[in-house]
């Protein structure tokens, strides 16, 4: 695990103290439900410093760039090709899921 530096420290501790100094809510307070189309954003954006920051903690990014979620996909493997693909990522120092993308595309995009 590495070490944060001074200024994520200083963040850190900033972000404590305005999380214990919340005027309002009591200690035993469960909060499950907000207000509007994104409740709770605003405590993120606060936490995390900004927006595109809320963003990129809320989940996957788009494959493709565009918003949205990319399509998913469910493969079977037999347990010796799955063990190819996870040595060959491994090797390639890649994640599974990018090796598959990559031989699919290929596979579908070479000439007949």
């Amino acid at each position: 695990m590495s070490k944060l530096s001074k200024a994520e420290s200083e963040r850190g501790q900033e972000l404590s103290e305005w999380a214990e100094g919340l005027d309002g809510i009591p200690e035993d307070a469960v909060v499950i439900r907000g207000k509007g189309h994104h409740p709770g954003r605003g405590l993120l954006e606060a936490a995390l410093g900004s927006s595109k920051a809320v963003d990129r903690a809320m989940g996957r990014p788009s494959l493709d760039g565009g918003t949205g979620k990319s399509p998913v996909r469910q493969v079977r493997l037999p347990h010796g090709l799955d063990a190819l693909l996870v040595e060959r990522a491994e090797a390639e120092q890649l994640k599974p899921s990018e090796i598959v993308r990559e031989a699919l595309y290929a596979y579908l995009t070479k000439a007949s």
